[in-house]
């Protein structure tokens, strides 16, 4: 999971969208977008459900993971009902 933080504004959406509480803040003091930004502390509790990432309207948030080949996408996300 990446956030990209060139891009991100530090809206805090993915961090409203995420229903397993995977990111925090993180103090990025001088940056010329945003003086905080997401970060996903909580890694390993990502269940790649998609939702932050379909949620960052800026797209910033991109949901991968460690496979065989390297870095690469879950085959099908996870849904929650």
């Amino acid at each position: 999971m990446a956030v990209e933080g060139d891009i991100c504004e530090g809206c805090g959406t993915c961090i409203t969208a995420c229903p397993r509480q995977v990111y925090e803040w993180v103090d990025t003091s001088g940056h010329p977008s945003s003086e905080k930004k997401a970060f996903p502390a909580k890694e390993l509790d990502c269940v790649q459900c998609y939702t932050c990432e379909t949620e960052c309207h800026v797209q910033a948030v991109k949901i991968v993971f460690p496979g065989p080949t390297g870095w690469e996408r879950a085959a099908v996300p996870i849904v929650f009902s």
